[in-house]
């Protein structure tokens, strides 16, 4: 069955319903009730919510100068501009523009995505194909993008380095082995945090410098904090620059104890959840590993609540200019 064709979700889609056995009849129309139940029109209340938006500037030359022109067939209002002469509505420019899907459809993908559920299983949910997952995740990763900028610690900060492996084609060996320790076989994941608030930034190195991690994480903590760290040498030019406060726990020394024992329990509690969530999307391409991050950001920052997340993201996605299509996004990937 080919999921990049949308017929997968109903094979029996393609014949004429008067060619089907009785028992092909019952599973097709099965199919289409299901179908229709996951796909359904935009409801009023995604309408309303799409009308409601603060429309203040043109989507495409950000003139001022718009008036509301009529509305569409389903009710969403239209907008035109006096400057360039183009029409647009307020989904025009975002992440959901042109859409074929109704956003209610999000709603169910993203509380998946913050249950930590594998792209595979909510395309099945979802009664999607998994390029539609794929492609939705794309724009999730363009939404988020930058989200981490004003993150700032404070007050006492935890901070070390966690690792995953790199693409499996891009593995080296040495006289056929393996390499051991940290390797250019690495990848590695500077992470932050002050029990409240958190920053983690792929540092695309297989082993932190001084300058890297200053660099990354300068803008991130707040100067006379102090920061408990594991003494590698890589965070010396970061406590000098912000005159930290540095508490050293090597691993030796906290190396088989129990976590309310270990004073590094805090980060090292982040970077098992990190290695959990990255394991359900064990697929994952290394060149979107930032997005990833963003992501894993988004779910364990604050709202506490799933559902209150989905709303923060949806009007994320409703107030920024990035449009993905479908056909410009796989004819990147391929090449």
């Amino acid at each position: 069955m080919n999921k990049k064709d949308p017929s997968w979700v109903n094979p029996f889609r393609v014949c004429k319903e008067n060619c089907l056995s009785p028992v092909e009849s019952l599973v097709s129309s099965t199919l289409e009730e299901w179908y229709m139940a996951k796909h359904p029109r935009p409801c009023n209340k995604e309408i309303a919510f799409i009308n409601s938006l603060n429309i203040r500037e043109c989507p495409f030359c950000d003139s001022v100068k718009i008036d509301k022109n009529g509305k569409r067939n389903d009710g969403i209002q239209r907008y035109i501009c006096h400057s360039c002469g183009k029409s647009f509505n307020p989904l025009t420019g975002t992440i959901f523009d042109s859409r074929k899907i109704p956003m209610s459809e999000w709603v169910e993908f993203l509380l998946h995505l913050f249950e930590f559920h594998s792209l595979s299983t909510s395309s099945r949910d979802n009664r999607n194909a998994e390029t539609t997952g794929i492609y939705w995740l794309s724009k999730v990763f363009a939404t988020l993008d930058g989200c981490q900028k004003d993150v700032v610690l404070k007050d006492k900060v935890w901070l070390d380095e966690t690792f995953v492996p790199v693409d499996k084609k891009e593995r080296v060996a040495k006289d056929g082995k393996k390499l051991r320790g940290i390797s250019k076989n690495l990848i590695a994941i500077g992470i932050a945090t002050d029990g409240k608030r958190m920053y983690a930034v792929v540092e695309w190195a297989s082993k932190p410098s001084r300058i890297r991690t200053c660099a990354l994480f300068k803008d991130h903590i707040k100067p006379g904090s102090v920061l408990v760290h594991d003494g590698d040498n890589s965070h010396s030019k970061l406590i000098k620059e912000l005159t930290l406060v540095s508490e050293v726990h090597s691993a030796k020394e906290t190396k088989g104890l129990d976590d309310k024992d270990n004073p590094m329990d805090k980060i090292n509690d982040v970077h098992c959840l990190l290695k959990r969530f990255l394991r359900e999307h064990g697929g994952y391409a290394r060149a979107d590993l930032q997005g990833w991050i963003d992501l894993f950001w988004f779910i364990w920052s604050d709202p506490p609540s799933r559902y209150e997340k989905v709303e923060r993201f949806l009007q994320m996605a409703v107030s920024g200019k990035k449009i993905i299509r479908y056909r410009d996004y796989y004819a990147t990937k391929r090449r």
